[in-house]
């Protein structure tokens, strides 16, 4: 993996949440129409989340909603 694929995964999530700037997803898809293994990652990854989307509509029991609302203030801000 050079690194221009290195950079991409650590950006993927960003990209397919729709969260990067234009420059930036432009400069992605063109990485993603030139190198099939990150096209491979890039589309498992959109399709693992629509199968999760779909599929996983059951909610968190409240004890541990709780329990992680009661860890979030001393959650180390990075």
């Amino acid at each position: 993996m050079d690194a221009d694929c290195e950079h991409l995964v650590r950006q993927l999530h960003a990209f397919l949440d729709g969260e990067c700037d234009e420059g930036w997803e432009v400069a992605l898809r063109a990485h993603l129409a030139d190198c099939p293994p990150c096209l491979r990652r890039a589309d498992f990854e959109r399709r693992l989340r629509m199968i999760v989307a779909t599929r996983c509509r059951q909610a968190a029991p409240q004890v541990l909603h709780e329990r992680l609302v009661r860890m979030l203030p001393s959650w180390p801000q990075g």
